[in-house]
């Protein structure tokens, strides 16, 4: 700042600079120069508190980046700014001449081989995060992690969000809506898009096949025998100061389920939440194996330390179109079952279905007597596939009776919203119990009469907490949801109805969806 300026500023009264320095903070957006930020801390020390607190709150590396995170990060007052931080893992870029193969065994290599040393280095580094990691843990920290390669975006899919400088990376960037979307499709002409060898054509694209998915679909396994670690321990670094883990849906490419145990079992021993949005696999074989680890991953590997657990399963027409016919893993749902007691909240869509996660609680001889409560669990949602027309309303009304019994054990619970969607339909029941009124919402946009069950509404009226009154004093709410088909494209529009939408997808992935669904995208 020149001299004459610096003394007009030092001449305004504490309070006014204060409250100027908190606007500019503030009114940071994604279009904003990059580096804008940056350089007001340099300013003079009287800037550097203010600012160095907003830019080190998070942090975006690559793996060419993570060298320098020790050397910037030096300080425990920076750490103690940080909230989030997001490796975003660039992986080898490819051109047309394999856009549309899947994957080579030595690419695999070598994407594995880039993603492990990225992951190694970044743990290694946190790991000696230990001085203050116990007054950092009610705090914490996020980690989030995803890769991507920079020809994901420039062949058959061109998804906005698969673009390396996608512009809505912070919570706070979503208050300019669709702005960038639009700006991106003005600018790309989406309407006229003509490139026939990629499958578009006059802006739609044509039936994409196996290979140009599995292209962008490819697993991410973590090698801890890469030559790098050889002086090492295989066992992965302990991180204390990461008490969140997020890893969103912007990035097809998942982490390999055995590559997720091993982090959760050695790393992350002190996650206070986990939020899990993968993509289901193309192939029905690398799916059914992903299935059979993350079981084991969820009853056995998941830190004791964990209260809230979000998993959602994302499948889309263009990639799975006989994805909404198949049934959900249904060894998976029970064990969500049996390892979720401790848990505060959870939610998990259509990779388990609720008809599995309440299967035992239908009356056997035993009458339940041994049923393990969920004493801690306030907020719970779950799909189901059969809140669908095609499904007799007696099986409907068993599901929804066997998640009464099932709530009779959760003493703390708040919000339960069992839900489905898909195209031309949507379905949502609800039991909420806010200050003491309960309540019981059915919503749905099929059948000629929209009615809940008699047998459900006594059997949730007659929950132990509703007191002694004949039946409760249970409200019920049946609304029809609409019914156009054009308004139900997929279970996006369900999403929309549901009170724990925040629980169910992460705000970002919620504002992608309904851009892919309701959008010029």
């Amino acid at each position: 700042m020149p001299p004459l300026t610096m003394t007009r500023w030092t001449r305004l009264p504490t309070e006014i600079r204060s409250i100027i320095l908190e606007m500019v903070a503030e009114n940071y957006r994604f279009k904003s120069e990059q580096y804008a930020r940056a350089g007001y801390a340099s300013v003079c020390r009287e800037w550097q508190p203010v600012f160095e607190q907003r830019n080190f709150q998070r942090l975006v590396l690559d793996q060419e980046r993570i060298s320098d995170l020790e050397q910037v990060m030096s300080t425990n007052q920076r750490r103690y700014y940080l909230r989030h931080l997001f490796l975003r893992v660039r992986l080898n870029n490819y051109d047309c001449t394999v856009c549309k193969s899947k994957e080579d065994n030595r690419t695999i290599r070598n994407n594995n081989a880039i993603f492990s040393t990225a992951i190694w280095n970044l743990l290694v580094i946190l790991s000696k995060w230990t001085g203050f990691a116990g007054s950092r843990r009610q705090q914490g920290l996020t980690l989030e992690i995803g890769a991507y390669s920079p020809g994901d975006s420039k062949h058959t899919f061109r998804d906005f969000h698969l673009e390396p400088d996608y512009p809505y990376q912070e919570l706070k960037d979503l208050e300019t809506h669709w702005e960038a979307y639009k700006l991106r499709a003005d600018k790309l002409g989406l309407d006229s898009l003509n490139d026939p060898h990629h499958g578009w054509v006059n802006g739609s694209r044509d039936d994409v096949s196996l290979e140009s998915k599995q292209r962008i679909m490819g697993t991410l396994t973590i090698k801890a025998k890469l030559p790098e670690f050889s002086a090492f321990s295989q066992t992965f670094p302990k991180v204390e100061i990461v008490t969140g883990l997020l890893i969103r849906r912007q990035f097809y490419r998942k982490i390999a389920a055995k590559s997720l145990r091993k982090l959760l079992r050695e790393t992350f021993t002190c996650l206070r939440w986990f939020r899990h949005e993968a993509w289901h696999d193309v192939d029905p074989q690398q799916q059914s194996c992903f299935e059979k680890i993350y079981k084991s991953i969820i009853l056995r590997n998941l830190p004791s330390t964990l209260r809230e657990l979000y998993i959602f399963e994302h499948f889309n027409k263009i990639l799975h179109p006989e994805r909404s016919t198949r049934r959900a893993n249904r060894p998976l749902g029970k064990a969500l079952s049996k390892s979720s007691r401790l848990l505060e909240n959870l939610s998990a869509a259509f990779l388990v279905d609720a008809e599995d996660f309440f299967a035992n609680l239908w009356p056997t001889n035993e009458q339940n007597l041994n049923v393990i409560p969920w004493e801690n669990l306030r907020k719970l949602a779950l799909t189901s596939r059969l809140l669908h027309p095609l499904i007799g309303r007696g099986k409907i009304n068993k599901m929804l009776i066997n998640a009464g019994r099932a709530a009779a054990f959760m003493p703390k619970l708040e919000v339960m919203e069992i839900w489905n969607g898909g195209e031309g339909y949507a379905c949502l029941f609800r039991y909420s119990n806010d200050d003491g009124e309960p309540k019981i919402t059915w919503e749905c946009n099929w059948g000629s009469h929209v009615t809940l069950d008699y047998t459900v509404v006594h059997c949730w009226a007659n929950l132990p907490r509703h007191g002694q009154h004949p039946h409760g004093n249970l409200t019920t709410v049946v609304n029809r949801l609409p019914r156009r088909r054009k308004q139900v494209k997929t279970y996006a529009a369900t999403i929309r109805h549901l009170k724990l939408r925040r629980s169910v997808l992460h705000l970002i992935s919620d504002y992608q969806l309904s851009w892919e669904e309701y959008g010029n995208s």
